[in-house]
């Protein structure tokens, strides 16, 4: 772009894809006349030209122009626009030029959470309908579905304590405004648009219904602990429909439940210090992406969350949204929500941010616990993220060793056997593995002798697990 460019684009003056403005204190307006350009067939924006049109500029510092930079991060999607910097002859003033490239596959747009249509008479919003049939036409169904209404499914069918609660939390955090304060659960409803004319919406239904309807399968995670990713040896599974906080809570108990923890004591303190084998956090907040993040719109797979000895997965349905790339969220990067209904009350329940951070804050996390990176990437027609522990965890490293312990095939059954299961008597273990009791005693005290069993209970009542 060029000074002549620019003089020719604007000899004609505003138009339906030419937009000027005389200083960056205009800039939002000028947001809501590209954001329309994006939505039809793109154009041009100027900063620093006259509403006569002459060419008077502005000044342009390091400050102005990282100012844009982050000006592109309020539009959803990523827009393609690109921003140059025209000097005013005989002056040392610049216009800056936004080129806005209109692509049908990622439209329709919004500027700052608005869409908005650039006509002859000016700026408008983007009325809903047409909004909802550009987003069935060019973003798919995905990014509708939720706000589509739940047919059959009342306010009768949601938690109405699981809602109170959130809006509370949302008030005390300061993330809802005091002035919307109310108890009633309908108002609370309208607040986060969930609700229009009396029909809640399917965003409602995954958030807070009281039981997950089959019609709602989508609600579900499977969960599993395996020794290694051929998944032969299943050492503890769950399957579970609920809710969106009743599978985060789910999954968090999965997690405290299989995450070993190493304790030490540090000689200037008394108390024991415990750290579990990878940031709790962190794994918190990618379950709480991929429920936030999945394609609801559609209804096969489910998010799952796999324990491995030497690794942990998460993955959910869904490619990354809204023109982001794998590569891009190791750097800073804008948010961008295939569910921005669902995301929103996620939000006001102070569980994620409106910045896109998250992914930065893993990374942090892991970096902070000596963790190796996690590694993101698109899988199928979905998202992974996995964590990998420092060291592996479980019982396959102690496998690996017996013949140099010194172990029998039959003691190495027993430990096997230990490790599948989440404690076991000894008729138990007699009936699976048909050995004499005697035998069982003699193989069960060498095994605690080494460390590698534990008993809880006395006499019958006695337990063993494994290490």
């Amino acid at each position: 772009m060029n000074y002549e460019k620019v003089f020719s684009i604007i000899a004609d003056g505003e138009t339906d894809f030419v937009e000027y403005k005389k200083s960056l204190a205009e800039i939002d307006k000028l947001g809501k006349s590209i954001c329309g350009q994006l939505n039809a067939n793109g154009g041009y924006g100027f900063i620093g030209i006259s509403d006569s049109g002459k060419c008077i500029g502005v000044e342009v510092t390091d400050s102005t122009k990282k100012k844009l930079t982050a000006f592109k991060n309020f539009f959803d999607p990523w827009p393609e626009i690109d921003i140059d910097y025209v000097t005013v002859p005989d002056s040392d003033k610049k216009i800056i030029c936004f080129t806005c490239q209109h692509n049908k596959n990622r439209a329709p747009y919004t500027f700052k959470g608005k869409p908005y249509l650039k006509t002859p008479s000016g700026i408008q919003p983007m009325p809903s309908e047409k909004y909802k049939n550009l987003l069935l036409e060019n973003s798919g169904y995905s990014k509708l579905w939720e706000s589509l209404p739940a047919n059959d499914f009342s306010i009768d069918d949601l938690d109405t304590n699981e809602i109170l609660t959130t809006f509370k939390v949302g008030l005390s955090e300061n993330r809802i405004p005091e002035d919307a304060a109310t108890t009633d659960v309908t108002e609370i409803l309208t607040h986060f648009d969930l609700i229009q004319e009396g029909q809640i919406h399917n965003a409602a239904m995954v958030l807070f219904a009281k039981k997950i309807p089959t019609e709602f399968y989508r609600c579900f995670i499977r969960m599993g602990r395996f020794i290694d990713d051929t998944m032969d040896e299943v050492m503890d599974s769950r399957q579970v429909r609920g809710n969106a906080f009743q599978l985060l809570q789910e999954a968090q108990d999965f997690i405290d439940k299989h995450l070993p923890i190493s304790s030490r004591y540090d000689p200037n303190q008394y108390e024991r210090i415990d750290k579990v084998a990878l940031p709790i956090l962190a794994v918190r907040e990618a379950i709480i992406n991929a429920i936030c993040h999945r394609d609801y719109s559609q209804p096969a797979g489910d998010i799952s969350l796999y324990i491995f000895n030497d690794y942990l997965e998460i993955y959910n349905i869904g490619r990354l949204f809204g023109g982001l790339s794998a590569e891009q969220l190791l750097v800073k990067h804008p948010s961008r929500r295939r569910n921005e209904k669902i995301s929103q009350v996620f939000f006001a329940k102070n569980l994620i941010d409106r910045f896109g951070s998250g992914i930065q804050r893993i990374l942090r996390l892991c970096k902070e616990n000596d963790i190796p990176q996690p590694e993101f990437y698109e899988y199928l027609d979905g998202f992974m993220v996995k964590f990998y522990f420092k060291q592996p965890i479980g019982p396959k490293k102690l496998l690996d060793d017996f013949e140099q312990m010194g172990l029998s095939e039959r003691q190495t059954n027993i430990l096997k056997l230990l490790a599948r299961n989440n404690g076991l008597k000894s008729p138990e273990i007699i009936s699976i593995l048909n050995i004499a009791e005697r035998t069982l005693r003699r193989d069960l005290n060498d095994l605690l002798n080494l460390g590698l069993i534990r008993f809880e209970g006395k006499s019958k009542n006695t337990t063993w697990f494994k290490e």
